[in-house]
Parts: structure tokens; sequence; C-alpha cells
């Protein structure tokens, strides 16, 4: 989950250091247009898509419903023939239809196999915003920081579902790239908090476990930083009570990602103990490959010394 969301962005307007990106109504209603012609013929093709596949089956289902009717007329024609030889053919076209049945059943799963998840739907839809935002910032149209924000949000939420795929190094990568598009913003950003927040979440489970901890501890230090200056600019401010919510709502984020610091840490201890067992393991099956060697020497070379003295006591024996 996400440990920040939910928390109101606050007022900035007064704090020096914390400059929120302003665009015209114009500008908004273009993008908004944008965002949504794009979303709307990616959802045309997905109807049309399972439109397509629909009809697929509705074809299959009525060919075998000919062919089982074909099947009984045939069928009924024969009955003034050789009873035997009817029997006999019925049986085989029995046979046929439940042969045609078998593999039109066998289609249907294939087709719903293929049905794309709901997390392969969220993928394909945020990385159609990727683009759309990446193309408004690369063209500089508008407010370009308002872009980068909205891009790395998009970028984030990638991460997650990567996480939620469990293809973990994608998610670190996705999640680093965004926090470099972020450096232009100002240090106590949210979202800056956020994105550390979830790379150090990604880098954890991808066995990371000692650059999670100093990513968690980023965002705490991003966090306190913006408590700090959200506390110097509520004198100024005139809607303190919403600044003093966000506040309260920030310091109770700190001990949330504490927390996740100190399971970053069990996460680690239990990984080192495991590779410890199978390193110790295997040092015992060696060691005991080693001990057998030694006795199979040991008695080999008993055995020897037992031939040699025996050949001694019969040229002994001979000489006397």
């Amino acid at each position: 989950g996400n440990a920040l969301e939910g928390v109101p962005e606050g007022e900035d307007t007064n704090s020096s250091t914390i400059e929120d990106p302003v665009m015209t109504e114009e500008e908004k209603t273009d993008v908004e247009e944008e965002v949504g012609d794009a979303l709307e013929e990616n959802f045309q093709t997905l109807m049309q898509k399972e439109e397509n596949e629909a009809i697929g089956k509705m074809e299959s289902k009525e060919e075998t419903s000919v062919d089982a009717e074909a099947t009984g007329s045939k069928d009924v024609d024969m009955e003034g023939d050789d009873e035997e030889a009817d029997g006999s053919h019925g049986e085989e076209m029995d046979t046929a239809i439940e042969g045609k049945e078998s593999v039109s059943d066998e289609k249907k799963e294939g087709d719903e196999d293929e049905e794309p998840s709901n997390l392969q739907l969220a993928w394909e839809m945020l990385e159609l915003a990727k683009v759309v935002y990446t193309k408004q910032v690369e063209s500089g149209e508008g407010t370009k920081a308002y872009f980068e924000e909205k891009l790395c949000s998009t970028i984030l939420s990638l991460g997650e579902v990567s996480i939620e795929n469990e293809n973990y190094s994608q998610a670190v990568e996705d999640i680093q790239s965004c926090i470099k598009k972020l450096e232009s913003l100002p240090k106590d950003s949210r979202i800056i908090a956020e994105a550390k927040y979830q790379l150090g979440v990604a880098q954890g489970f991808n066995s990371q476990y000692d650059e999670a901890v100093e990513s968690l501890n980023s965002a705490i230090e991003v966090i306190k930083l913006r408590t700090k200056n959200i506390k110097e600019s509520v004198k100024s401010s005139k809607s303190p009570s919403l600044q003093k919510m966000e506040i309260t709502e920030l310091e109770a984020l700190v001990p949330e990602i504490e927390e996740k610091i100190i399971d970053t840490k069990d996460m680690k201890k239990e990984a080192e103990a495991k590779t410890k067992q199978e390193a110790e393991g295997l040092s015992s099956t060696s060691g005991s490959k080693n001990v057998t060697s030694i006795a199979v020497k040991k008695r080999k070379v008993e055995e020897d010394d037992g031939i040699n003295k025996k050949t001694m006591a019969d040229k002994t024996a001979a000489a006397s």
C-alpha cells in the first residue's frame, strides 16, 4: 500500500521554498482532452478486440450446431437400411461430434486464458498516460513543472503495478528514473517523499536491503523538512487550520516509515540466516564425503600392508 496516500497537499502559496505550478484553464482543458482522447482510443481498441473474440465464439458454436444437425438427418435417412451398419455408423458420427465439441471447449478455454488481467489493463493505461505526459514535457508547452509532476506520478503508479506483478527490478528502475525527473522541484515536495518511500519498498523486495533503508530514511527527511517549512508559514497563512491538519498527518507518517525500516532490517537478517544455513549444509555434506574418502584410503593401505607381510613370510619360509 501507499503510506503517503490520502494526505492533502495543503496551501503552500505563502511558503518561500514551495512553488506550486499554475496552469491556465485553456492549458488544463487541452491536456484533459488529449489524455481523454488517448484513453478513449485505447478503450475502443480493447472493446473491438473483445467483440471480435465474441463473434468468433458464436461462429464456432453455429458450426458445431450445423454439423450436429447434418449428422442427425443423415442417421434418420439410413434407418431404412441395414440396422447393424446404421448402428456402427451412428457410433462413429457420435464420436466425431464429441471430438468437435471437445475441440470447441478447448478453444473457448484458450480464449479465456488470453484475456488480459486487470493489472495488464492498468499497465497499458498508465503506459499510454506516460507517453502523453512525456510528449507534453518535451514540447515545452504549458507549465513544464506541472507535466513533470504528472509524469512522475504516472511512473510511480507503474512501479506499484510492477511490485504487484513481483517484477521488483523493473519497479526499482522506473522509480529511480522518476526521482531524477523530480530534481527541479522543491526539496520538500510530497511527491519526492512518496517516490523515495516507494523506491525503498521496491528495493526491499528486490533484496537490496541497505539501499532500501537509505531510501526510506530519505523519505523521512523530506517529510520532516516539509513539516518544518509548513510550521514556519502557518503564522502568516490565511487558512492555518488546513496546514495544521497536514502537519498532523505528516508527523503520523514518520512512525509508519520507521516501522517499515525495522521490517526491512528483519528481512535482511532472515535472508542472511538462510544463506548461512545453506552454506553450513553444503559444508557438512562436503565433510562427510571427505571422511568417507579417508576411511577408504586407510582400508586400502591396511590391505596392502597385509599382502606385503604375507609375501615376506612366504619368502622367508622358502629360504629356510
